[in-house]
């Protein structure tokens, strides 16, 4: 670690790439064998006499990192209306894949020489056979759990009078936890204001969710006391549990249900996400005080997957009618859950205290007074405030903040990482005029420089990706290869592409609408990147934008090809809402607009199972649908970090009232209602 010369940029960190284990299929050119006439300037570290030189007539370009490096991709954990949609809705040539969570495998030291040989120092006779190495396949998972942990290095063997590593303390309780959240939302009710992974971090103490994920990927109720399915699955008969009480004093019951339900399925914003999988004319019926029944327009097995979000999130009637009126109310609403909103001042803090009536406290150990949420849209910065102690936890899944964060391992930071869920991808619009031609889109993915990406802006801390699956999912098709790094490929498809589509193209390059969440140095960096690559074959008229503008963008279908995170959810069911037909319409939130009734049968055929082989199957095939509809472009398995401080414990472990241990750290939404402070 050393010191920027100029003291402007704080502590520079400086990082070792490791050497990367390409394929055949990878045939473009590594960083540094990029020609000057195709590397932007702007935003591009070249490399510095001394560091090593570049072939005669070519530029070098490096991996480089700043101190301000914002949340250049938001999108993923901002796409806030395929967030609440869920279940409810109509490892190739990159970083080796991260151990599971039970895969703790050690290097052991070499053995001593026996005295033997070793006192000679003869050299042992070889054998007429080496030893078959038998290497074990790893088993693969249903859900992508991750829980992939660095602490502080063990101390040195050979120090003098280092004692054995202290014992887990005991739980304590009372004090204030300070977490850092990338990005604000615009309120906290959960049946008007759309939820991300930021505003989660405040939603999830003070809503119980009415079913959520165990670390095996099976919902198990919450809120609700069971769930049970009628028939085919159309419909669904939900019992919440009695005796809840809400933050106000007054008791949860079926109406309270039925009214958020009808409140978020005729939300304008809200309602696009789920309402054409419910029943048009009744899609929730009371059954009693306490019992309701969801309606549908098709056989679902899984309907209960749809309630992990902000969609089983319950409000009291009496303050819905309130805040309908009072929509300032937005911001202090009341729920169920162990804490309860003291004070908001939107893009400063949002505080929550302990609610004294917490109807399941006497199941869940809560141990925590205070939380305080502060918005810092720069992870970087977050991360060098939890290094110095003004925060004890935040998230992040920007390459700046994750390798801050691993490289304080000695400063009493750790950082939980999940690289199985949520891909970071460029999706391209298949129904604009440009890109309705699939030929564009095939030179596009042929064009893209996947290995320069990972290296350079990457940096270590993601994984290349093939499909919309982590490798070791059960879910991913081994058999599918994204046609990256193959720019003699896309030189002929834009040669024949512009032959018949002159008015699209400009010196023999298609012309193009590029979409980037930004500004940061992160987001000029991906810019100078793709047009040093795409730039030969693509004319590129890019906007950075901040995110609620280009997601105006994406959802209407004003751009052509966006940069953006999606898929991951704890159930690929839950991800259907990015890829079905019913979706598409003035405002899509199939974002590439990409319809095909193949896809579509087996998206619902595999929604109406329970039987995981043949779900297994199903989704196989829908990868094979997606590649060859060359709407996608896979750059890596995103990786959502946490990052807190060696006091807080319990970030992983939490409960739910029936006593399963609950997922941890999905697209970076984790619950804090357990954590407790040493």
């Amino acid at each position: 670690m050393a010191r920027d010369p100029a003291g402007s940029q704080g502590l520079v960190h400086v990082h070792l790439l490791q050497p990367r284990q390409l394929d055949d299929r990878r045939r473009r050119p590594r960083a540094e064998h990029l020609r000057p006439d195709l590397a932007r300037r702007r935003g591009t570290v070249l490399q510095q006499p001394g560091q090593g030189a570049a072939p005669p007539g070519l530029v070098e370009l490096v991996p480089y990192r700043s101190t301000r490096n914002p949340s250049a991709r938001l999108l993923a954990g901002l796409l806030t209306l395929a967030l609440v949609a869920a279940a409810c809705g109509g490892d190739d040539g990159g970083e080796p894949p991260a151990p599971t969570a039970a895969d703790t495998t050690e290097t052991a030291a070499p053995a001593e020489p026996d005295d033997s040989g070793g006192a000679t120092g003869e050299t042992p006779a070889a054998t007429d056979t080496e030893p078959e190495v038998v290497e074990e396949e790893q088993e693969l998972l249903v859900a992508p759990v991750d829980t992939t942990t660095t602490t502080a290095p063990p101390p040195d063997d050979d120090d003098e009078g280092v004692a054995e590593a202290p014992a887990e303390p005991e739980p304590q309780y009372g004090g204030t936890l300070r977490v850092g959240a990338f990005a604000e939302g615009d309120g906290l009710n959960p049946a008007s204001n759309a939820f991300s992974t930021p505003v989660y971090l405040m939603a999830h103490p003070v809503f119980d969710p009415l079913a959520y994920f165990d670390t095996e990927g099976n919902w198990v109720p919450v809120l609700a006391e069971s769930w049970t399915k009628v028939g085919d699955g159309t419909s669904w008969q939900m019992k919440v549990r009695e005796g809840v009480r809400f933050h106000d004093g007054t008791e949860l019951d079926a109406d309270d249900v039925v009214a958020t339900f009808q409140a978020q399925i005729t939300d304008p914003l809200l309602s696009i996400a789920f309402q054409p999988g419910f029943d048009p004319d009744e899609p929730i019926r009371k059954v009693d005080d306490y019992t309701v029944e969801f309606v549908g327009v098709r056989p679902s097995a899984h309907l209960p997957n749809a309630f992990t979000t902000q969609i089983g999130m319950v409000l009291p009637s009496e303050w819905l009618a309130r805040a309908a009126a009072d929509p300032t109310l937005n911001q202090m609403p009341v729920g169920t859950g162990p804490f309860m909103v003291e004070s908001r001042i939107q893009d400063e803090v949002t505080v929550l205290v302990r609610n004294p009536d917490y109807w399941a406290a006497d199941l869940i150990d809560i141990y925590l007074d205070r939380i305080e949420v502060y918005p810092i849209p720069d992870s970087a910065v977050a991360a060098q405030r939890l290094i110095a102690g003004e925060l004890d936890l935040m998230v992040a899944s920007e390459t700046g903040a994750i390798l801050t964060l691993r490289d304080a391992a000695d400063q009493g930071v750790i950082t939980i990482e999940n690289q199985r869920s949520d891909e970071s991808m460029m999706i391209i619009n298949t129904q604009s005029p440009v890109f309705s031609d699939i030929r564009a889109r095939q030179a596009l993915t042929f064009a893209t420089d996947q290995d320069l990406y990972v290296e350079l802006l990457r940096e270590g801390t993601a994984q290349a990706a093939d499909t919309m699956f982590h490798p070791d999912l059960i879910w991913r098709n081994p058999d599918i290869q994204q046609e990256t790094n193959m720019p003699e490929r896309a030189a002929q498809m834009v040669a024949e592409y512009c032959a018949d589509h002159s008015q699209n193209c400009s010196d023999g390059r298609i012309n193009m609408r590029f979409g980037v969440p930004g500004p940061s140095v992160e987001s000029d960096r991906t810019v100078d990147l793709m047009d040093a690559t795409w730039g030969e074959f693509f004319n590129l008229d890019t906007s950075v934008k901040l995110f609620d503008e280009l997601i105006i963008d994406v959802a209407l279908g004003n751009y052509d090809v966006a940069l953006a995170d999606a898929f991951g959810s704890v159930d690929p069911d839950n991800d259907v809402i990015f890829l079905e037909c019913g979706t598409i319409g003035f405002i899509s939130l199939n974002f590439a607009r990409h319809c095909d009734l193949e896809r579509d049968e087996l998206i619902y055929e595999q929604r109406a199972i329970d039987d995981l082989d043949r779900r297994v199957e199903i989704w196989h095939r829908i990868q094979e649908i997606i590649r060859d509809s060359y709407s996608f472009i896979f750059l890596t398995h995103s990786n959502w970090t946490i990052g807190a401080r060696d006091n807080v414990h319990n970030i992983c472990g939490q409960t739910g009232p029936t006593g399963d241990e609950l997922f941890c750290n999905n697209q970076g939404r984790i619950w804090l209602n357990q954590i407790w402070l040493s």
